[in-house]
């Protein structure tokens, strides 16, 4: 007897607590492919994910569905998706476990419905993507709260500005010139009338270097 076989469909139905948008972006990173080429399978025709697979495969393609949301339609191969109810309300309520019927790959077959099984939701409800998110737990025991008012940093102290004595000190009429110069000595007075000047380039101050007389004739003077 053959292995039972198993076909995989999904037309946009989501599990409670998810939105299209974030699970059509898991989607695309699960396939690796683009967004936009998703759009067929949430017009809510049952658009085939894969074909002709065998349990386990069948039940790993659930799984990894059902983890992002999705809620795929997975019937005996060649069989035709029956008409059933319509397709599930999605709601912003906390998310149902996820992968808690990954063994399973029976699912109940659903039609799409219309807009009459829309909900809307109360003002100020959070309508993002919920995810399961430990809270950091932090030891707030030994902080404590001051008092209204209270100067949360100390600054550190100041030193003691110093004391400038200026009781001597005044101040004077505006334009004043604070800073009086001082008086210039008086130039001396030298008496140039006995200098003249010579002609260009006699010699200002004589050498007192005396020349040398020249050497004596020693040419007739021989040695025997």
């Amino acid at each position: 007897m053959s292995e039972a076989r198993y076909d995989i469909y999904f037309r946009g139905d989501l599990l409670e607590g998810f939105y299209a948008d974030f699970v059509k972006a898991d989607m695309a990173q699960l396939f690796k492919t683009d967004p936009a080429r998703l759009e067929a399978f949430f017009s809510g025709k049952p658009q085939p994910v894969k074909l002709k697979v065998d349990r386990p495969t069948a039940a790993k393609y659930k799984a990894a569905l059902e983890k992002i949301g999705a809620k795929p339609i997975i019937v005996p191969m060649g069989e035709a998706i029956p008409a059933g109810a319509a397709r599930p309300e999605v709601s912003a309520s906390t998310p149902q476990q996820q992968g808690s019927n990954a063994g399973s790959v029976n699912q109940p077959v659903t039609e799409p419905g219309s807009t009459s099984d829309w909900t809307v939701l109360p003002a100020g409800s959070d309508i993002g993507e919920h995810r399961d998110i430990q809270p950091v737990s932090v030891d707030t025991t030994s902080f404590s709260l001051a008092q209204t008012g209270a100067t949360l940093v100390e600054h550190p102290e100041r030193p003691t500005p110093v004391q400038v004595d200026i009781s001597g000190l005044s101040l004077d009429e505006p334009g004043v010139t604070l800073v009086e110069n001082p008086e210039r000595p008086t130039p001396a007075q030298v008496d140039l009338s006995g200098l003249s000047l010579d002609e260009p380039g006699v010699t200002l101050v004589a050498s007192d270097r005396t020349v040398p007389p020249p050497p004596p004739d020693i040419s007739h003077l021989k040695l025997e």
